[in-house]
């Protein structure tokens, strides 16, 4: 199982779960699909909060948790 949790935020305050209890492979393959010629060894998700600070959360495409980042730093 991976550290990642995705989920989609409903108009009524709860969360509904796209992701959760899958490895990173597993998260990977959901987003990018199996069938991509050479396989993808990672999905980044990149985000530039309103103060200017990039936070990017590096999922690999393995067995291994993924990683966060702030402004290139490993938080």
């Amino acid at each position: 199982m991976g550290n990642v949790k995705i989920y989609a935020g409903l108009v009524n305050g709860d969360l509904m779960p796209i992701i959760e209890d899958k490895s990173s492979e597993q998260i990977v393959i959901a987003f990018t699909g199996d069938d991509t010629g050479a396989p993808p060894s990672s999905v980044t998700i990149e985000v530039i909060t309103d103060s200017g600070v990039k936070v990017k959360i590096h999922i690999p495409n393995s067995s291994a948790d993924a990683i966060v980042t702030m402004d290139g730093k490993r938080v």
